[in-house]
This record gives C-alpha cells, structure tokens and sequence, in this order.
C-alpha cells in the first residue's frame, strides 16, 4: 500500500502501536497546509500562525492516544486543539475588532443581511472582504468556515464546542453586522445601495 493511500486511522496505529515517529510527518504533510489556513482566519500575523499551527501538531503528537476515531475525524480534532490554542493567544494578545450596538442590528432588515452573503457585485464584494476581516476572530472564522468552506453548523460546533443553534444565532448577528459595515462605507462614499 502506497502511503498516501494510507487511512489517517493506519498512521496513527503506526505511531502509537511501532513508535514510528517519523511517520507522523505523513500525517503533517497531509493536514499542515489546510491547517495554517485555519489558524490564518484567526489570528492577524503569519508568524502566529505559523507558530500556532506547529503547537498544534506537537499537541496533537503528545495526545495521539487520546483520538477518538469514533467522534470525529483527525482533521476536525487538529482543528479542535488549534481552535483553542489561537483562542489562548487571542486572549494573551487582544485586538479591537469590528462591533456594533444592538439597536443598530435589528433596524437592518433580514432580506437585506441576507443580500449581503449572495451578491456578485464586485465593489459589494470588496466591502465584504473587508468586513469580514475587521470581523473578531471567531466570527470571521464561523464566516470563513460556513461560506466559504461550506463546513456544516455541527462540525463547527464540534471544533469550537458550541451547539450548532448557537452558532445559527451567531451567523444571523454576523451578516447583520457586515450589512451595517457595507451600509456605512457605501454611505461615506456616496454609492447607492
């Protein structure tokens, strides 16, 4: 069996049972790219990340018996221990991020929030981007992770811990608030709606 025909499941028996180290690098290999982009979402410097992503796998490494194959998939319990490893950085190292009041929320109307995430027009497209990215952290990574990774609302409530009704709530506030960020920039630049 060719080893990129090997299942994450075989590796890590590998490891754990023969005490292959180096065959955890297949493993890194497979996952690393995917995984520095999901740190990326949540923190601003490629060097955290970087630095985030590699302390994750040693993480991993060091808890390798504890994965449960039964409970989810390798990559989701990585992305389970990076999840919480850039939550602690963010934590040691915080940053004003994008909000907005409450009142301001529920005066845009929910067809119009809903517009924001379906558009295709291209400077609306820009301001999204830039919205999203003046996002805090965890939302632009429920946004990153819903949307553009099409992840499903249970398997990110099983990285971040959260139920899934919970994050649902969550993305209706977010598209509100990039509705309100995308409002205000038009608005200061004169462009209609």
């Amino acid at each position: 069996m060719r080893q990129s025909d090997e299942t994450d499941q075989e590796i890590i028996d590998r490891v754990l049972c023969y005490g292959h180290r180096a065959d955890y690098a297949l493993l890194v290999d497979r996952y690393g790219t995917r995984l520095f982009a999901f740190v990326a979402t949540m923190v601003a410097r490629r060097e955290d990340a970087e630095e985030l992503s590699q302390d994750c796998f040693v993480k991993a490494y060091s808890q390798l018996g504890q994965y449960d194959p039964g409970r989810s998939l390798f990559y989701t319990w990585l992305r389970c221990i990076a999840y919480r490893l850039c939550l602690d950085h963010l934590r040691r190292n915080p940053v004003v991020w994008l909000e907005t009041d409450e009142q301001t929320l529920q005066a845009i109307p929910d067809e119009e929030a809903e517009l924001v995430m379906e558009t295709d027009d291209d400077r609306r497209i820009q301001l999204l981007t830039q919205a999203i990215h003046h996002l805090p952290p965890t939302e632009r990574l429920l946004v990153q992770q819903f949307y553009f990774e099409q992840q499903s609302l249970a398997d990110i409530a099983l990285v971040t811990d959260t139920d899934a009704g919970t994050l649902a709530t969550r993305l209706y506030r977010i598209r509100k608030k990039l509705c309100q960020y995308i409002i205000a920039r038009e608005h200061e630049t004169g462009e209609k709606r």
